[in-house]
């Protein structure tokens, strides 16, 4: 039953003024059944359960009120008692009741049940299967019951060889499994039914781009920016990504410099900018921008910004300023193990040996937390710390040098070196300081 909201609102109304008055206020189920839908829309649960229980003790067995009752227990994740009320209602053919069953057959951890419950409705030729199913794989990949929903959805597709959404849904799941080269089958078949969807060409380049595939990438985000230019700063972040990993930098700045909007962060946006600038060693350029968000202390402000800076100031001959600003990073970064290994080797550099020490073991006691961590991109960074232990060595401070390598390898073992010529390898440092407690015994 259709109502207006101002309807529903008269019909509180005298719910209102029956109980004031002390009387039993009557509604018809159809009545009932309107505020509940309106409550279920606003998400609005403060009158709920006393209109529900009223409507109930009124018409006792009615349908579409034992499903509002089911909705409700859910609403409350009492999942175990919605489901023994929809299976004692028991009525076929009725698709909200059976959405519920399967959701709490799910929820309960029942997949063998919800299994056979699917394949009974497939048996029985069931009109709104498919309905269920496109009902049910989002509803799964939200709840992040990923291997359920990829099992519903090929048992789904199975069935309906053709269905777009959950063709859709699996591919989002490739995506997050990482199996990207599946997540491109599946994206590009969704593309030869509707070639012109910006939401299947942007899926399918940022599947390119996760593959690191950055050429194809870049074409297909290409194909979604001439089916859709008008809400696209999304898709010009990923293709300038793109070209900045394909170390064509000046045409990301070309794609940066497009991009306008309150949807993308200014500050995060002038961050990938300034890193583009870097790239093309145009310090200058990035020490302006990089000093412009330090000053104005925006949220992009975290420990990369300052040490991208700090290298600006030093590639442009500004080394006091970048001494001054690595103080100041170490401040507001205490526990930051670049930010304290360029700190060390400053002092180092400048004969202030005793505070090297003293950061040096800061350090030390900071690099317990990196164990255990999994490290991407930012590996070839923490590579530069072995330069801190080389100082340590080359300024005879063999014993504190020893316990920093010992610490590093531990903390992070994956660690390679390109340029063995630059550093002392920790396995020769340790047994030279050992060697020489030995000899000293």
């Amino acid at each position: 039953m259709d109502m207006k909201e101002d309807e529903i609102s008269i019909l509180m109304q005298r719910y209102f003024t029956a109980c004031k008055n002390g009387n039993d206020p009557y509604f018809d189920a159809d009545e009932i059944d309107a505020i509940l839908e309106s409550f279920e829309e606003k998400e609005d649960y403060t009158y709920y359960e006393v209109i529900l229980t009223l409507g109930l003790r009124l018409h006792p067995g009615n349908p579409d009120l034992q499903l509002h009752q089911c909705r409700f227990l859910m609403y409350n994740e009492e999942y175990r008692w919605a489901l023994n009320l929809v299976e004692s209602i028991a009525e076929m053919n009725n698709q909200d009741m059976d959405l519920i069953r399967l959701e709490c057959y799910y929820i309960l951890g029942e997949y063998l049940n919800a299994a056979e419950y699917l394949e009974k409705l497939a048996e029985a030729k069931c009109e709104y299967l498919e309905d269920l199913f496109e009902y049910m794989a989002p509803t799964l990949v939200d709840m992040e019951m990923r291997d359920e929903a990829s099992d519903l959805i090929k048992r789904g597709l199975q069935i309906f060889p053709n269905n777009l959404l959950l063709k859709d849904e699996l591919c989002y799941l490739y995506e997050v499994e990482g199996n990207f080269e599946e997540g491109i089958r599946i994206c590009n078949e969704l593309i030869d039914k509707e070639p012109y969807s910006y939401d299947y060409w942007f899926m399918l380049g940022r599947l390119y781009s996760l593959a690191n595939d950055f050429d194809n990438a870049i074409d297909a985000f290409d194909f979604a920016l001439t089916c859709d230019d008008s809400d696209n700063n999304e898709v010009k972040v990923l293709k300038a990504y793109c070209l900045f990993m394909n170390e064509n930098y000046e045409k990301a700045l070309e794609v940066y410099s497009e991009i306008e909007g309150d949807d993308i962060s200014i500050d995060y946006l002038q961050s990938l900018v300034a890193e583009c600038y870097i790239k093309l060693e145009d310090y200058e350029q990035a020490y302006l921008l990089l000093k412009d968000m330090i000053i104005r202390q925006t949220e992009a402000n975290d420990a990369s910004v300052y040490i991208s800076f700090i290298r600006c100031c030093i590639e442009t001959d500004r080394e006091n300023e970048a001494s001054q600003m690595l103080v100041k990073a170490a401040d507001i970064f205490p526990d930051n193990v670049r930010i304290l290994s360029l700190l060390a080797l400053n002092y180092l550099e400048n004969g202030k040996q005793e505070l090297a020490l003293h950061i040096t073991g800061k350090i030390l006691e900071n690099l317990s937390s990196l164990r255990n961590h999994t490290y991407g991109d930012e590996l070839e960074e923490y590579e530069r710390l072995f330069k801190e232990g080389q100082s340590l060595f080359s300024e005879g401070m063999l014993k504190k040098a020893a316990e920093y390598y010992q610490e590093l390898l531990q903390a992070i073992p994956q660690l390679s070196f390109q340029n063995q010529s630059r550093y002392v390898p920790p396995e020769d440092l340790t047994k030279e300081y050992l060697n020489d407690k030995n000899n000293s015994n």
